[in-house]
């Protein structure tokens, strides 16, 4: 069953750009080929966007390696980079003023991150954060905001005659012939859902085994990391999340489950059905499995929803008679925002901690009400869709019987902040979940 939503549902809305109103995509399906090239050390992609636009005007995609080659329905119509209306974040818009309807577009593009050409060898990964802007698929090939799912096929083509490499990617994997791996991957995916990891064959250590799942899958796991040690300690890890998430929201989401693990104390970054994390955070990443991968945000105000429902589990599903701010802006930074706001984690966490202790408190109300059998209907309703901040607030005002509107108003946001106050940097100190690495650090995990 197709899952892509119509990009007027909840997409930002257009705007104008020096006279040239840009309109949001609705993107139906996407093939990109991919190609590696160990001898002149370039990489780049050929992409095949089929998308809808509902409204007369310039359509909006991004990437960040500035394309060669734009044409819509096979004619060359250039492209622009431009601002968002209060610079909150830039994007791409097709050259050429589209009336509604379907079309091809098609793109050449560099891929300018995220891959190596160390010592005539090829490593390359699409890793992601939700952190900063522009740090997700569109920061190696062309993608949209997070509202929009899309079918994605891959073809990876790498000239290399001296080498041999393995990909590990959460997308079904064939390979013809002519040594080119072709991947397909679930509609329900986001420009955040892709893992994409291209390396040496045998530079890593790795285990492969099945999971029985609670609903009799035999869940394919892949582990690895270049320690056949903590691939071991790894496992019981993973063994013993997935049977407690599994016990608290139903079966495994995802068709497989691919851990990159990075050491014992680093964080990481969830995909669908895969994670970059250290032994410390494999929790912490396999419970945004269901809740950021599985239930996913349409936008960047959104974001603050996963990581303070995986901070909250994190720290036992705490109770508090109130949050440990007065007031915050969480997630009403504006709709052309794509990055979580970075205190989700801790006063995000202190918010659901807030919920729990209301929901609990009237109980004898409500019936036995708590935030974790919310946690479950909310996933279940929700399941590979996406949603926003007000969507999650009316889920929430159903199973509790009663309004939060209040509660959002003050602690989610921030309407009991002065005005001048939102405008600061209030960033708090790096999360130990999800470290703000570098583009060198990013490297290092090739």
């Amino acid at each position: 069953m197709q899952l892509c939503y119509a990009a007027d549902i909840k997409s930002p809305q257009p705007f104008i750009v020096n006279g040239k109103k840009a309109v949001w995509s609705d993107f139906k399906k996407a093939k990109y080929n991919i190609f590696f090239d160990i001898n002149t050390k370039k990489s780049f992609a050929y992409s095949e966007i089929t998308f809808e636009i509902s409204q007369t005007g310039y359509p909006i995609f991004d990437v960040l390696g500035t394309p060669t080659s734009v044409k819509i329905n096979n004619v060359e119509v250039g492209q622009l980079e431009i601002d968002t209306p209060n610079k909150e974040s830039k994007v791409r818009i097709a050259h050429r003023k589209l009336t509604p309807g379907t079309y091809l577009l098609s793109i050449k593009s560099p891929i300018v991150k995220g891959v190596s050409y160390k010592k005539g060898e090829l490593a390359a990964g699409f890793f992601m954060k939700d952190m900063k802007d522009r740090e997700l698929l569109e920061r190696y090939i062309p993608a949209n905001y997070e509202y929009d799912q899309f079918k994605i096929n891959l073809s990876i083509n790498v000239n290399d005659e001296s080498n041999k490499y393995e990909l590990f990617t959460n997308g079904e994997m064939q390979t013809d012939e002519k040594g080119i791996t072709h991947v397909s991957y679930p509609e329900y995916f986001t420009s955040s859902s892709l893992y994409f990891h291209l390396t040496k064959k045998s530079k890593f250590k790795r285990i492969d085994y099945k999971y029985r799942s609670v609903d009799g899958r035999d869940l394919p796991i892949t582990i690895y990391s270049k320690s056949t040690r903590l691939n071991r300690r790894l496992k019981r890890k993973v063994n013993k999340v997935i049977k407690e998430l599994e016990g608290d929201y139903g079966p495994w989401p995802h068709p497989q489950f691919i851990l990159y693990g990075t050491g014992k104390l680093r964080g990481g970054m969830e995909y669908a059905g895969a994670a970059v994390s250290g032994w410390f955070a494999v929790g912490h990443e396999l419970q945004h499995n269901y809740f950021a991968r599985s239930v996913m945000p349409a936008n960047g105000d959104a974001g603050w929803i996963d990581e303070a429902v995986a901070s909250w589990r994190d720290f036992f599903s705490l109770s508090r008679k109130k949050p440990k701010y007065d007031s915050m802006n969480l997630g009403n930074h504006g709709q052309y925002v794509r990055k979580t706001d970075k205190r989700s984690y801790k006063s995000g966490r202190s918010f659901m901690a807030y919920i729990n202790n209301l929901l609990k408190k009237e109980s004898s109300k409500l019936g036995e009400k708590c935030l974790k059998d919310f946690f479950k209907e909310y996933y279940i309703k929700n399941k590979f869709k996406t949603i926003t901040s007000e969507s999650f607030r009316s889920d929430l005002e159903a199973y509790a019987g009663r309004s939060f509107k209040e509660e959002f108003k003050r602690y989610i946001y921030g309407n009991n902040m002065p005005l001048s106050h939102d405008h600061h940097d209030h960033a708090e100190n790096e999360n130990p979940y999800h470290p703000d690495l570098t583009d060198e650090q990013l490297n290092d995990l090739l």
